[in-house]
């Protein structure tokens, strides 16, 4: 299930792909996107399974442009839960799993959203609110 951050400053920001792009990294990769708009996606976790997401919308240009601006709306998290399997039985599960996770579909994309990593993303929105100020 996705859970919003709702005390957060960033919806409204407005700024160009470069600058925000660049002020993200290497924390964030722009994901799930087209040419009007996207996600800047940060893991919260070794598994892949959670994740911090600052929508953004196009407001002129092309996503991917550095002159392109943009406006981020609400950031909110994600749980996907992966199934598991002989990845586990490897040195580097972590990176295992993720390359294994990006060719199959969650078998549950709407997992429940633990108070942990609630307040984990809420402490990574308070720093890319001050990289953004």
């Amino acid at each position: 299930m996705m859970r919003e951050i709702h005390n957060s400053s960033l919806p409204g920001t407005r700024g160009t792909y470069g600058y925000i792009q660049g002020a993200l990294q290497p924390d964030f990769t722009l994901a799930n996107w087209d040419y009007e708009h996207g996600y800047f996606d940060c893991m919260l976790d070794e598994q892949g399974m959670v994740y911090l997401r600052l929508p953004v919308k196009v407001l002129q240009g092309e996503l991917d442009s550095p002159d392109a601006w943009l406006e981020m709306g609400t950031p909110f998290v994600i749980k996907h839960v992966y199934q598991t399997g002989v990845e586990q039985d490897l040195v580097n599960a972590s990176v295992a799993s993720a390359m294994v996770n990006q060719f199959q579909e969650p078998v549950d994309k709407d997992a429940e959203v633990e108070d942990r990593w609630m307040k984990q993303a809420e402490q990574v929105v308070k720093h890319v609110e001050a990289i953004l100020e």
